[in-house]
């Protein structure tokens, strides 16, 4: 990864945020220290062990703030969306099954300005990423719309990496709507490409006692965390009916959408 250059152009981002983080804070009033060493495990991680993997030292960036993590590609080729997918999936697998923290996020492609000396972010691949981040109501990953397109427009062989892939979905969502002058969050769902385990991985059981365990405690989850919670069982509890996951693990080469 490079320190101190500047992008400007079109790049692939992927962005997560860390879901019920600001609840964490509120637990730890008086004593963030706590909160803090946990987090600095994640840095430590980052720039220790995921840094030795080739996708993470191939990354163009690595950027965080508060519960927000970015990672970004110097330009829009299929090789550097390989490559932050990649990242990405040993990101989202290091924070939801080691650490317990769970993730929302999404792969996003355009227009991007950084300026790491500077701590400067700004473009439209970025607002992308984010808001299909944000309006998920659940645990996951998606591609947004402008992403799978530039995708699909390449007639790329999409890459099939260690049992994940996108699967279309319905998934949950949230909306902003206005009602006699007020704004207000309505649920919905929108069709997207959703990031998965296969039925076989071990790796999606883990996931998904994880969440069953957190739901079997009853009123100490707020409601909203209970419906994400739920959406995303949900999701991995739907059989995907696709080719790639009907085969064993070692017939798979490649590939990575199937719905």
């Amino acid at each position: 990864m490079e320190d101190n250059k500047i992008i400007d152009g079109n790049c692939w981002v992927a962005y997560f945020d860390i879901l019920g983080f600001k609840n964490e804070i509120y637990l730890n009033r008086g004593q963030l220290s706590v909160l803090a060493y946990m987090y600095k495990e994640v840095i430590e991680h980052i720039n220790g062990k995921l840094k030795n993997i080739p996708s993470f030292r191939s990354l163009y960036g690595c950027s965080w703030f508060s519960d927000t993590f970015l990672l970004y590609s110097l330009d829009d080729s299929i090789k550097s969306y390989n490559t932050v997918y990649s990242a990405a999936k040993q990101f989202f697998d290091y924070m939801t099954i080691t650490k317990k923290w769970l993730l929302r996020g999404a792969i996003a492609v355009g227009d991007f300005y950084v300026d790491m000396n500077n701590s400067i972010y700004l473009g439209e691949a970025l607002i992308d990423a984010y808001n299909f981040t944000e309006k998920q109501d659940w645990i996951g990953m998606v591609l947004t719309p402008t992403a799978y397109e530039k995708l699909s427009t390449h007639g790329h062989a999409f890459t099939y990496v260690d049992g994940l892939c996108f699967r279309e979905y319905v998934v949950p969502v949230k909306r902003r709507i206005e009602s006699n002058g007020l704004e207000q969050m309505v649920l919905d769902s929108e069709r997207l490409w959703a990031y998965h385990y296969r039925k076989r991985d071990p790796r999606r059981d883990i996931i998904m006692n994880s969440m069953r365990r957190v739901c079997s405690k009853g009123d100490g989850l707020a409601i909203s965390h209970r419906r994400k919670y739920d959406n995303t069982l949900r999701f991995y509890e739907t059989p995907c009916k696709c080719s790639v996951c009907s085969v064993p693990s070692v017939a798979i080469k490649e590939r990575l959408l199937c719905g």
